[in-house]
C-alpha cells in the first residue's frame, strides 16, 4: 500500500464554484408532540402557581411602598410545551409586556410524554415567556384562567392565551433565585477583602418605553442607595434589548444573599431587576514560573494584524512577545498593574503567537493585536484580572469594537484588518441555562454588524464533585477505570459545569478543551492525574448544550491537563492546580523576564484556535485574490476551514457524556493552512443566499474510484445570523445542506453526530462526514452535489441575503493510488468561475 502524502501548501484549498439559487417552498408547521399524563392533576399545580404569585405581588407593592414607587409590578414566567405562540395580540389586550421568550428543549417526565411511541426527535420543545404585569393586569389574567379551568374557553381575542392555558407546564414569578442565578459564593468570598466596597451589575428588564426604563432605573438606584451602595454607571443598548447598572455596595449585602436573607435586600426582590451578578473571571489553572527554554531567533512577523485579543494587557516587552504584539490601550489599563500583575494578557498573547511552546512550533508570521480588557480587581486578594468596576460588558464590548473598526472622532479606527477576535475570557456568574446572556447577544450582533469571527472560551470550572467517589478511590484506580470514573463524575455534575456566559453565542466558536498538551510530565508524589495519562475531557471544560439545545462547543483544542492532590484524608471535590515548572498545562511565557508557565483550561484552547483561524485568513485570502468577497463571506470562510478541520480526537472517551456535549464537531486536529495531501481534495465553496432559496454547489469527481476501498466525504456549512433578541428563535437565518448526492452513491447514516444534532436549535454551523466502501460509477465530468438552503424565521430576513461559506472534501484511501487533488483542481479551474455574491 502506497503512503499516504504528507499536506502540503502546494496543494492549497480550493476555491469552487457557486451555482444561482432558485426558490424553494417555505417549511410547513408540524403537529403537536406531547401531552400532560394527568390534565386535571397539571390545572391544579398551575391553580396554587398563581395563589403564590398573588402574594408575590403584595411584595412587590411593600417593596414600591418602600421608595415611594407607583404602580408596583410583577415579572411572570409561564414555561409552555410544544408550542409556537404568538402572544403579542393578548398582551395589548391585557395590558401587560412581554418582556423576553426564550426556547429550550426537555425530555419526557412522568408529567407529560411524547404522542409518537417512535419519535426521531425524543426531544419536546419548551418556551419560557417572561411578562410584565401591574396588579389590575394580573387580576384580569387570574380571572381569564380560572374561565379557562372551567371551560376551556375564552371571550374573542384571547385565543392565543387559550391555547397557552392549554400547553403550560407551569407559571411562576421570577424570584430572587433567578436574579442570582448559580454563584458559587464560597469562592467568590475566598478570594474577596470583606472591608472593600464589591461591585455589582445589575441587569434591568428591557421596558419597550423610553419612560418605563426610566422609572425602572429610578426604583431600582433608590434600592440600591437604600442598601448602602450607589450606582456607578449605567448603559442601554436597544439593538440586544440591554438595560444595565453597575453598582458598588457594601460587603454586608452579598454575605446577606449569600446567606439566604433575600428580605434585607430589598433590590434583589425587585420586579424590575432580571439579574443581580458578582464580578469575576473563570481563571485557567496556572503552574509555578521557569526559565525560558531554548533560542528566541525566529523571524519577527511582518504585516498588519488580522487577530485581536480582547484580554488582559500583556508585558508585550517579553522576549516571546516583543516585536510580536501591538497593544491598543485606550483606557490606559495597563497603567493600572504592575508588570507581574499582566499575567492572563501575556499567556493568551503567548498561545497566540507561539501556540503550546512545549511544540515547538514556529512563530505567527503576523502580529497579534491585544485591546486589553482585563485590571487588577482592587477588592480582591491576589489583584485577580478582571473586567474593570466601573465597566458594563456589553457596553464595553460595542465601545471596543467602534474603536476597531469606526474609529473615533479623535482617533481613525485601530484595527481596520482585522477579521478575527478571540475572547478568552468568561463569566462564572452567568452560566448558560435558557435565556442568551447579554454578552452572547452583543457578541452575536457585532459578529453579524462587523462581518468577524469570534472566538470565545467555554469556561473554566476548577473543581469536581466526586460525590459519592472520593479522591482516594479515584487515585486507587488506574486506567480506564480511573478515566471513566472520572468521566462519570462529570456526568453527574452536568447541570453544575455549563458554558459560562458569553460561550453560548450563536455566532461565535466556543472552544472547549482536551486533557492534553506537549509536556511529557508525570504525576509525582501526591499528585494524580484524574484520567491516568488517556485522552478524553478536560475534567475543568464546561459540557454543553448551546441555545435551543445546538450543538455546544463547537469545536475542542488542547487545553492542557491538569493534576490533583490526594491528600491524606479522602476528599469529595478535588480541585484542580499547577503541580510544577514542567507542568503539566500548555507552555506559555509568563510576566516576569525570561519566564514561562504551564496553564490550562479552555482560554489557551480557544487561542489555539484563534491562532489557526489567523493562518487560514491567509488562505481565505490567497485564493479569493481577486474575487471580491464581503467581511461576512471571509468570517464564514474561516470558520468553515475551522471546522472542517475537526475530527473526533484519537482514542478519547466521553461517555456517558454525549459527544456533542463534550466536543461538539469535534476536535481542531487538521490545519487547511498547510494544504491537502494528493489523495484529497478540499474545495470551498462561498456564496450569498435569500430566504426561501436553495443553491447546488458542485464538486467535480475524478477518475479512479471504481474501485472498493475507504472513502470519505465531508461538509461544512458556516454563517453568520442576524438575531432578533425579541424572538423566541433568535436566530433569522437558518441554513443547512442536503446530504451530498449526484454521481456518487447513496450515502447512509454519516460518522460523528447525525444530521438532527448538527442543524438543531440555534446553530450557525453543520458539519458532517461519511465513510463509505462502494465504487463510484463515474469520474471525471461528473460532479458529487451539495444543495444549501436558507429558510427565515425570527421575524424574517425582510430582503436580506445571508453571506455563507462550505468546505467539501473527498478522501481516498492511499491504496487507489489516484491523485484526487490534482484531477479536482484542474476540473474546477476549466469551468466557468461564479463570482461569490456579495
Amino acid at each position: 500500500m502506497p503512503p499516504e502524502d504528507r499536506a502540503s501548501t502546494e496543494r492549497p484549498v480550493i476555491l469552487g464554484r457557486v451555482t444561482s439559487p432558485r426558490t424553494i417552498p417555505g417549511r410547513r408547521g408540524g403537529g403537536e408532540r406531547a401531552r400532560f399524563t394527568d390534565p386535571e392533576e397539571r390545572s391544579r399545580r398551575i391553580d396554587a402557581r398563581f395563589d403564590e404569585a398573588l402574594a408575590a405581588i403584595g411584595d412587590q407593592v411593600q417593596i414600591s411602598n418602600s421608595i415611594h414607587a407607583a404602580d408596583p409590578q410583577l415579572v411572570l414566567v409561564f414555561e409552555a410545551l410544544d408550542e409556537q405562540i404568538d402572544l403579542s395580540t393578548v398582551a395589548n389586550n391585557l395590558g401587560i409586556e412581554i418582556l423576553i421568550e426564550a426556547e429550550s428543549a426537555i425530555t419526557p417526565t412522568e408529567e407529560f410524554e411524547l404522542v409518537s411511541e417512535e419519535p426521531r426527535n425524543p426531544y419536546i420543545g419548551s418556551c419560557l415567556h417572561a411578562v410584565c404585569a401591574n396588579q389590575t393586569a394580573f387580576e384580569n389574567l387570574l380571572s381569564l384562567w380560572r374561565t379557562w379551568r372551567t371551560t376551556e374557553g375564552l371571550p374573542n381575542g384571547y385565543s392565543k392565551l387559550r391555547d397557552l392555558f392549554a400547553h403550560l407546564k407551569d407559571l411562576r414569578p421570577w424570584g430572587p433565585q433567578d436574579r442570582l442565578r448559580a454563584i458559587d459564593w464560597d469562592e467568590y468570598f475566598a478570594g474577596h477583602i470583606d472591608d472593600r466596597p464589591q461591585s455589582i451589575e445589575i441587569e434591568l428588564w428591557y421596558r419597550r418605553s423610553d419612560q418605563k426604563r426610566r422609572q425602572s432605573q429610578q426604583e431600582v438606584t433608590a434600592l440600591v442607595e437604600q442598601a448602602g451602595g450607589q450606582v456607578t454607571a449605567s448603559a442601554i443598548i436597544d439593538q440586544i434589548g440591554y438595560h444595565g447598572l453597575k453598582c458598588t455596595v457594601p460587603n454586608k449585602v452579598l454575605r446577606d444573599l449569600a446567606s439566604g436573607d433575600h428580605d434585607a435586600v430589598r433590590v434583589v426582590r425587585s420586579a424590575n431587576v432580571m439579574y443581580l451578578r458578582v464580578s469575576g473571571q473563570a481563571l485557567p489553572i496556572v503552574g509555578p514560573p521557569t526559565e525560558v527554554q531554548g533560542q528566541i531567533d525566529n523571524a519577527l512577523p511582518t504585516g498588519d494584524p488580522v487577530l485581536c485579543l480582547l484580554d488582559g494587557a500583556p508585558a508585550a516587552n517579553h522576549p516571546l512577545l516583543r516585536g510580536r504584539v501591538e497593544v491598543y490601550d485606550p483606557d490606559d489599563l495597563l497603567e493600572k498593574a504592575t508588570v507581574d500583575e499582566l499575567r492572563h494578557g501575556t499567556w493568551m498573547s503567548s498561545v497566540a503567537v507561539w501556540g503550546d511552546r512545549g511544540l515547538g512550533e514556529a512563530p505567527a508570521v503576523r502580529p497579534v493585536l491585544v485591546r486589553p480588557i482585563l485590571t487588577p480587581a482592587d477588592d480582591t486578594e491576589n489583584r485577580i484580572e478582571e473586567l474593570p468596576a466601573e465597566e458594563l460588558v456589553p457596553d464595553l464590548m460595542w465601545r471596543a469594537f467602534r474603536e476597531l473598526f469606526d474609529g473615533t472622532d479623535a482617533q481613525p479606527a485601530a484595527g481596520e484588518t482585522i477579521a478575527i477576535v478571540n475572547i478568552s475570557v468568561g463569566d462564572p456568574a452567568s452560566p448558560f441555562e435558557t435565556i442568551l446572556s447579554s454578552w452572547a447577544r452583543i457578541i452575536d450582533w457585532l459578529s453579524y454588524q462587523y462581518g468577524v469571527l469570534i472566538i470565545v472560551s467555554a469556561g473554566n470550572h476548577q473543581s469536581l464533585v466526586l460525590s459519592p467517589a472520593s479522591s482516594t478511590e479515584i487515585a486507587g484506580l488506574q486506567g480506564d477505570e480511573r478515566r471513566r470514573a472520572t468521566l462519570n463524575a462529570i456526568a453527574r455534575q452536568q447541570n453544575k459545569r455549563r458554558l459560562l456566559a458569553p460561550a453560548e453565542s450563536v455566532n461565535a466558536i466556543s472552544v472547549g478543551a482536551i486533557h492534553g498538551d506537549a509536556s511529557t510530565v508525570d504525576p509525582q508524589g501526591y499528585a494524580v492525574d484524574p484520567t491516568d495519562g488517556l485522552p478524553a475531557i478536560s475534567p475543568i471544560s464546561p459540557t454543553g448544550s448551546g441555545y435551543r439545545r445546538s450543538v455546544k462547543p463547537d469545536l475542542a483544542a488542547n487545553g492542557g491537563r491538569v493534576f490533583f492532590r490526594d491528600g491524606i484524608s479522602a476528599q469529595e471535590t478535588i480541585s484542580f492546580a499547577g503541580i510544577s515548572a514542567l507542568g503539566p498545562g500548555i507552555r506559555v511565557a509568563t510576566p516576569s523576564q525570561f519566564q514561562e508557565t504551564h496553564i490550562s483550561g479552555t482560554s489557551p484552547a480557544a487561542a489555539l484556535v484563534a491562532r489557526r483561524a489567523a493562518r487560514l485568513h491567509d488562505v481565505v485570502s490567497d485564493i479569493t485574490a481577486g474575487v471580491s468577497i464581503s467581511t461576512r463571506q471571509r468570517a464564514s470562510a474561516i470558520k468553515a476551514l475551522l471546522a472542517h478541520g475537526a475530527a473526533a480526537p484519537d482514542h478519547s472517551e466521553h461517555d456517558p457524556i454525549p459527544g456533542e456535549n463534550a466536543f461538539g464537531n469535534g476536535a481542531a486536529i487538521r490545519d487547511y493552512s498547510e494544504g491537502c495531501t494528493s489523495n484529497e481534495a478540499v474545495v470551498l465553496f462561498i456564496g450569498s443566499i435569500g430566504a426561501n432559496e436553495e443553491q447546488e454547489l458542485l464538486f467535480p469527481l475524478p477518475d479512479g474510484l471504481n474501485v472498493r476501498e475507504t472513502k470519505r466525504i465531508e461538509a461544512t456549512l458556516a454563517w453568520l445570523t442576524p438575531v432578533n433578541w425579541r424572538h423566541r428563535q433568535y436566530r433569522k437565518a437558518a441554513l443547512s445542506f442536503v446530504k451530498p448526492e449526484g454521481a456518487i452513491p447513496r450515502l447512509g447514516t454519516p460518522t460523528g453526530l447525525s444530521s438532527d444534532a448538527t442543524t438543531r436549535g440555534a446553530t450557525t454551523l453543520q458539519r458532517q462526514s461519511w465513510e463509505l466502501q462502494s465504487t463510484f460509477a463515474s469520474g471525471q465530468g461528473s460532479n458529487m452535489k451539495v444543495r444549501v438552503k436558507c429558510y427565515e424565521q425570527a421575524g424574517g430576513l425582510l430582503g436580506e441575503r445571508i453571506d455563507f461559506a462550505v468546505a467539501l472534501s473527498l478522501w481516498v484511501a492511499p491504496a487507489l493510488n489516484v491523485d484526487v487533488y490534482s484531477q479536482v483542481r484542474a476540473q474546477v479551474r476549466s469551468r466557468v468561475t461564479i463570482q461569490p455574491q456579495g
